[in-house]
C-alpha cells in the first residue's frame, strides 16, 4: 500500500467513525493484545496493591489484563490458568499459591506460552521477578540492632510461600538468635496468637519480625491488649508496606517492595523474545515507623 493509499483509508475511517475490532485484529496479528494474571489471594491487602503497579506497567506498552484469584488454592489456581490459556492470553504472570504444590501448573503452562513469577516463585522452568528478601531480612535485623533491638522472633506463614520461607529462612541465617521462629498463616488472628505465644516461650523477646503487615498488625494489637508498650519493650516489623502499616497505633515499620520496577520488569520478560528463564531480584527498602523507634 502506497504513502498516498494508506491516507486516504485513514481518512475514510475517520469519515466513517470505523474504529478497529480487537478480535479481529488479533487473529490478523495472532496475538491478544492482553496478558493473564493469577494471584493468590486477593483479599490480602498487598495483592490490589500489585495488581495496580502491573496494570500500569502494561498500559504503558498497550497491554490489557485479564485478571483471576487462586484463592490460596491450588486446584483453583490450575482451574485459572487452564482458563487463561484458553483465551489466548500473550503471556501469564502468576503469584504461586505453593512453593510444591503450584510447580506442574507454572511448568506445564510455560511450555505454551510466556509465564512470569511475580512476587512469589515454585517453577525453574518459568521466569521469576521478585525482591530480595535476604537482603530485606538483613537490614531489619541491623536496623534493630541499631536500636537496642537484639532478641528478636520472626512470625512466618505457611513454609509453602516462597517469600515467607526465603524470610525465615534469612531470619534463622542471620538473627542472634535464629531457632526463634513461629509458623502460622497471613492474617491478624495469627499475629494476635503468635505474639501470645512468643512471649509465653521467649519471655525476653524484644523485637517481632513479621513475614506481613497482616500479622505485624496482629502483633501489635496484642501487645496492646497485654500492656506491653511498643516499641520500649517490643518493637514490630512487618512486610509489603501495605496501607495497615500506616493505620495502625503506633504506625509500623514494614518494608516496602518496589512493586512498579518488579511489574516493569516482569512486563519485559512477558512481552520480550522468548528466553531461558531468568530470576530478577529486586531490593526493598525498610520504611521506619513508630513501631521500631522509642
Amino acid at each position: 500500500m502506497t504513502a498516498d493509499v494508506a491516507q486516504r483509508v485513514r481518512q475514510a475511517a475517520e469519515t466513517l467513525g470505523y474504529e478497529v475490532n480487537p478480535a479481529g485484529r488479533s487473529l490478523r496479528l495472532r496475538s491478544t493484545e492482553t496478558v493473564g494474571l493469577v494471584i493468590a489471594d486477593i483479599t490480602n491487602p498487598f495483592f490490589p496493591s500489585l495488581v495496580k503497579a502491573l496494570e500500569d506497567a502494561l498500559a504503558g506498552q498497550e497491554l490489557g489484563l485479564l485478571l483471576a484469584d487462586a484463592s490460596n488454592n491450588v486446584a483453583r489456581e490450575r482451574d485459572a490458568v487452564q482458563r487463561l490459556l484458553a483465551r489466548r492470553v500473550d503471556a501469564l504472570v502468576v503469584t504461586p499459591v505453593s512453593r510444591s504444590g503450584s510447580r506442574g501448573t507454572i511448568s506445564e503452562a510455560a511450555a505454551r506460552c510466556p509465564v512470569v513469577q511475580l512476587d512469589r516463585r515454585a517453577s525453574s522452568d518459568a521466569h521469576y521477578v521478585g525482591m530480595d528478601n535476604v537482603a530485606a531480612i538483613q537490614s531489619v535485623l541491623l536496623h534493630l540492632s541499631t536500636t537496642g533491638k537484639r532478641r528478636p522472633v520472626f512470625v512466618g506463614s505457611d513454609p509453602q510461600i516462597s517469600t515467607t520461607w526465603e524470610r525465615q529462612r534469612a531470619f534463622a541465617r542471620f538473627a542472634p538468635f535464629g531457632d526463634r521462629v513461629l509458623v502460622g498463616e497471613f492474617s491478624l488472628d495469627w499475629g494476635r496468637t503468635a505474639t501470645r505465644e512468643a512471649l509465653a516461650r521467649w519471655p525476653s523477646t524484644d523485637a517481632i519480625v513479621c513475614a506481613d503487615d497482616l500479622i505485624a498488625a496482629g502483633a501489635v494489637e496484642e501487645l496492646a491488649v497485654l500492656g506491653v508498650p511498643v516499641p520500649a519493650t517490643v518493637a514490630v516489623v512487618g512486610f509489603d508496606d501495605t496501607l495497615l502499616s500506616r493505620l495502625q497505633t503506633p504506625p509500623m515499620s514494614s518494608v516496602r517492595q518496589p512493586l512498579l520496577e518488579m511489574a516493569v520488569a516482569a512486563v519485559a520478560l512477558a512481552a520480550g523474545p522468548v528466553t531461558s528463564p531468568r530470576k530478577l531480584l529486586h531490593r526493598g527498602q525498610l520504611v521506619v515507623r513508630a513501631s521500631t523507634l522509642s
